[in-house]
């Protein structure tokens, strides 16, 4: 792999691994995000707390409900670029760390000021929080450990001091234990994650391959079909488009006088030189195969007849070079242009232009004949 194409993959690769993160982070801190109002309401009807003070229910369920509205209105991005996924990650964490710090504090207050069974409650809620973000937000270790220890650290604190060190010494343990399975989701995740995209990469480049004709590198005939019925959509939106199709003369003959090997070196080397000289943006060379090639052009059939005859005469004049041996070629050629009227399809085209080549052929080889009949070119002898 080429240091660029390196860099490149490089890039990719993060700006994958970083969409797919914040994707799964979004989904997973909406799910988690109701059941802190949830535990806060359950807390106060455990304890008789609606029936004695609603407002003071009420004002601390809020700012969890707030948070948690704010947590389903993170955008979701198809394919975010790198810093928009940062930045959302980011987002997302400041709010589960706002969360898990005010949960923090209202799991000690309610030690102060609920009656049993609200302390039991909380002290529930908090291990069930913990492990849950251990479980399901280990995406980054940092975020993720002091997300625990806000939920945790107060609660232990409190057991220290209103039931027993022994009990808050196991509270502790609970905790470490949390932290232990956070940093082995850590690794879970990002490993799954990195096979994923190592997939997702062996997939797409499966579909390019799929694409190229292995011994020239040229867009095959798939690609070729695809790219055909894709350039008629565009041509009835104005753009035009023009077909050639290419035999190399008499290769028959030069495979039989010098070798398979290298005849497909002079395609690799044909291939090249179509690559060289029709070399525009909308170009797009192909291997229909055997020695047979195809030229899509964006331009009318008056402009294709003389890039066609262009190429050629070039061809003719120009031998290929094929191991360090000059190996003289020339080219029959079928051009076109796709006519709405004439052309119901590009089967419609390419069967014309087919024809053209075989009238080419036909007719002495080394010229181009485009589908109204038109000639280009002087034959060579047969």
């Amino acid at each position: 792999m080429a240091p660029q194409d390196a860099k490149d993959r490089a890039a990719q690769r993060h700006r994958n691994l970083l969409a797919q993160e914040y994707r799964e982070m979004r989904s997973r801190v909406n799910m988690g995000g109701v059941f802190y109002p949830c535990a806060v309401f359950l807390a106060f009807l455990s304890s008789g707390g609606l029936r004695t003070d609603l407002t003071l229910a009420l004002g601390l369920t809020l700012p969890f409900v707030v948070l948690a509205v704010l947590r389903f209105r993170v955008p979701l991005h198809a394919d975010p670029e790198p810093q928009v996924s940062l930045r959302g990650i980011r987002y997302m964490w400041l709010l589960v760390l706002v969360t898990t710090a005010l949960w923090g504090a209202f799991s000690a207050w309610v030690f102060r000021g609920l009656p049993e069974p609200a302390p039991l409650v909380g002290l529930l809620f908090s291990g069930a929080f913990g492990m849950a973000i251990a479980h399901t937000l280990a995406m980054r270790t940092g975020p993720s450990a002091l997300a625990i220890l806000l939920v945790m650290v107060p609660s232990m604190v409190m057991l220290w001091q209103r039931v027993a060190p022994g009990v808050a010494m196991m509270w502790a343990v609970y905790m470490v234990y949390m932290l232990l399975v956070m940093v082995r989701s850590h690794r879970e995740f990002h490993a799954r994650l990195a096979l994923e995209e190592e997939l997702r990469h062996q997939r797409d480049l499966f579909e390019v391959r799929s694409r190229i004709d292995d011994l020239t590198g040229l867009a095959n005939r798939r690609a070729f079909n695809q790219a055909l019925t894709e350039a008629i959509a565009r041509e009835r939106a104005g753009v035009p488009l023009a077909l050639l199709i290419l035999d190399i003369d008499h290769f028959k003959r030069l495979n039989d006088a010098l070798g398979h090997l290298a005849g497909d070196a002079a395609l690799v080397a044909l291939a090249r030189r179509l690559e060289a000289h029709f070399d525009g943006h909308d170009d797009l060379c192909v291997r229909l195969g055997g020695e047979e090639f195809g030229v899509l052009l964006a331009c009318d059939g008056a402009s294709a007849l003389a890039r066609a005859e262009a190429f050629r005469s070039a061809l003719a004049a120009s031998p290929l070079m094929v191991d360090g041996h000059a190996m003289p070629m020339t080219a029959s050629i079928g051009c076109g242009a796709f006519d709405p009227a004439r052309h119901g399809d590009g089967d419609a085209l390419y069967r014309e232009v087919d024809g053209a080549l075989y009238v080419a052929k036909q007719g002495g080889r080394n010229r181009v004949v485009a589908i109204d009949g038109t000639t280009a070119g002087a034959a060579s002898p047969a």
